[in-house]
Order: structure tokens, then sequence, then C-alpha cells
């Protein structure tokens, strides 16, 4: 596809996503939503609010053409490396752990391959832009952070590529962190709420057809966000630490709470609409696809060429340098919380980001020190 089609095609999926979201939930509040673009070469997006206090919210959305240009191009390279892998050699033969060698879901021809990957990893970022919006980031940070006395409001809130746009420490670059996990929060429960709506679309899809296709849809959208947080990234894993600067968190370790999130979400709602898809399958289907994505990005964009297991999820529960990161990111979303619900506009409760009880207790017992066993393993 050339550039132009990419472009035309990333804006009207998102340019039918604002108009749904203008007509089912900004003209309940009087206010408006837009989208715009940027010609320059950056990969990224950011979201502005442009209303004033007690008035109706006027937001607006800008997303970067280099964003669609390259996420379309990773998704092409994507299918065409997992295609291309040899059969029965060592890499192919990575996937017998997940009961079968198949690569790409069968139900989609080489075009829509592309374009699902494609259509869930730019919709996924528009979420993500909105998920900031819908909370009103710009309003939280500006009461939350250091230093602030609310005068001058923080109108933009921006993503960028390598998430070092503006280098952050102390208060504002916690802030920061913990309304930028909210947003991703917000954008996957956005996605996965449209992709069961258009599952469950008779037009879109036939129902004894239904459970192939969303598996394979949900399949195709880890790839997506995948690419990513990878593309965010880049070519050398950034190694997790426990100190917290910069505006964003580490892509690797947003993309480790998000993966979960996807496949934790679709087996609570599968408990009341049954889409056929169980938890062990979930599972296996979001692991899979970032193995996928995994063997693409170290086999084709790092120096050496080879995979490199630093990509590939493991579980943030599993690493204590992640788990000390954690302890201030839980404690602060609990204290901005209750302003949060205040000033947030629209939304299901599940798009508020929730940590349970078992989950805060595993980061608040993390021993790294003496015999501790956190200790031995960041010692060994």
């Amino acid at each position: 596809m050339k550039d132009i089609d990419i472009y035309n095609l990333a804006s009207q999926v998102l340019g039918d996503i604002t108009h749904d979201l203008n007509k089912s939930r900004y003209a309940e509040l009087g206010g408006e939503l837009t989208i715009t673009w940027c010609t320059e070469k950056k990969f990224g997006a950011y979201a502005s609010s442009l209303d004033e206090a007690g008035k109706p919210p006027k937001h607006c959305v800008t997303m970067y053409y280099e964003l669609a240009r390259q996420v379309w191009r990773d998704a092409e390279e994507l299918c065409k490396f997992l295609r291309s892998i040899p059969q029965d050699s060592g890499v192919d033969k990575l996937y017998d752990f997940y009961g079968d060698r198949v690569k790409l879901p069968k139900c989609f021809n080489d075009e829509e391959l592309v374009n699902n990957i494609f259509v869930a990893a730019i919709t996924w970022v528009y979420f993500h832009e909105i998920g900031h919006l819908m909370q009103e980031h710009g309003v939280i940070r500006d009461e939350y952070w250091e230093g602030h006395s609310g005068a001058v409001k923080i109108a933009d809130v921006y993503d960028f590529e390598a998430s070092n746009h503006k280098r952050l420490v102390g208060r504002e670059a916690l802030v920061s962190h913990v309304t930028e996990l909210a947003a991703d929060f917000e954008a996957t429960t956005l996605y996965v709420f449209e992709l069961l709506r258009h599952i469950n679309d008779p037009d879109f899809v036939e129902g004894e057809a239904r459970t192939e296709v969303l598996s394979g849809l949900i399949y195709l959208m880890v790839c997506g966000l995948s690419l990513l947080f990878f593309r965010f990234n880049g070519s050398q894993p950034i190694l997790p630490t426990e100190v917290i600067e910069g505006s964003h968190p580490n892509p690797l370790i947003r993309l480790e709470l998000n993966v979960p999130q996807i496949f934790e979400s679709l087996d609570m709602i599968g408990k009341f609409l049954d889409h056929g898809v169980d938890r062990k399958q979930l599972v296996w289907l979001c692991g899979k696809a970032a193995l996928s994505a995994t063997l693409y990005w170290s086999m084709t964009k790092t120096e050496k060429h080879e995979f490199d297991d630093r990509f590939l999820l493991k579980g943030l529960l599993s690493n204590s340098v992640v788990l000390q990161y954690l302890q201030p990111i839980v404690a602060c979303w609990d204290e901005i919380l209750p302003r949060v619900k205040e000033v947030r506009h629209f939304g299901s409760p599940l798009g508020l980001m929730t940590f349970t009880d078992s989950f805060k207790e595993r980061i608040a017992g993390v021993i790294t020190w003496g015999d501790g066993p956190e200790g031995k393993s960041t010692t060994s």
C-alpha cells in the first residue's frame, strides 16, 4: 500500500471513531471531540483539552501521519517475517509450547492480516489519547505536580517515540507515569469493548465463525500492541529500573501490564457474554502473539539480529526491580483516584485502573536485601 493510502485509511478509521464518540458521548455532555493530523516525522500522538472549568469538554487528539505509516510497515514486515520462518527450525519449534506452529490466523487473507494489525494498533493509540482526555490528565498533573499553583493549566499530554519527550524527575515524573498507565488501562478497556461490539454484529461476522474470528483478532491485537511498544522502546531493550524518571514508563513494562489486562478483561466479560474463548485459550493466544512480535523485532530490528528474550514477556511479579518501581505507582494512584473519578467525563467503571489486594501485597512484600528471595535473585 502506498503511503497516501495508509494515511487515508487511518483518517477514515479514526474519523469514524471520532464521529461515533461525538454522537454517543460528547453530545450528551454538550462538548466536542476533534481529530487533527500532523505531517512532522514523529512516531507519536498527543491529546489537548481546550475546555474551560465548568464548561462542556472541548477535546482534540493530534495524530502523526508517521505513526500510521510506520505501524502499517511494521505490520507488513511482521507478517512477511512469520511466513518466512523455516519449517522445523529452532525458531519454528518455539511454537510447540502453544500446541501448534500456526503463526498467523488462517481466517484472514494476507491483506486482512496487515489491515487488522494496523487498525488495532492505531485505534489503541487513539483510545490512549482519549483516556488522557476522559480523565483530564492535564488537570490532574497540574494539581498534583509539585510547585504548581493551578493558575496555568497543562493543556497538552504528549506521547512520542522512545518515551523521552520531556525528562521529568521526582513528583512530576511519578504523576506522569501514573497517568500514562491509567490512559493505557482506559485504552485497553475501550478497545476490548469495541472488539466485542464488532464481533457480535451479525453484519461483521456470521455466528458460526465468530469464535475463530475473535481469536484471530485478539492475536493480531496483541501483535499490533507489541509492535507499538517495541517501536516506542527502540532497538535496544531498556532495562527496568526502580527509579521513576522521564515522562513515560518503560515501554516493555507497559506491555507487561497491558497484555494481561486484555485476557483478564475478556475472561471476566466472558462470564456474562459467552464469546467462546476460555481463559486458557486467551492466555495462550496473547502469549503466542507476543512471542511472534518479539521474534520479529529482535531478529530484524536489533544489531545482532537474533532472538533476544529481554523483549519477551516474563510476568511483572517475577522481577524485583519492577516490583519496587510499582510501589510508588500504586500509592500515587490511590492518592489521585478520587480526584480522577470527580473529573472523569464518561466511561465504564472497568476503565479505571485497578490493583487487586493480592497484587498490592506482593508489591509491598518485596525484600531485596539480606536473605530475601528478591535479594538472592538480584545477586545471581
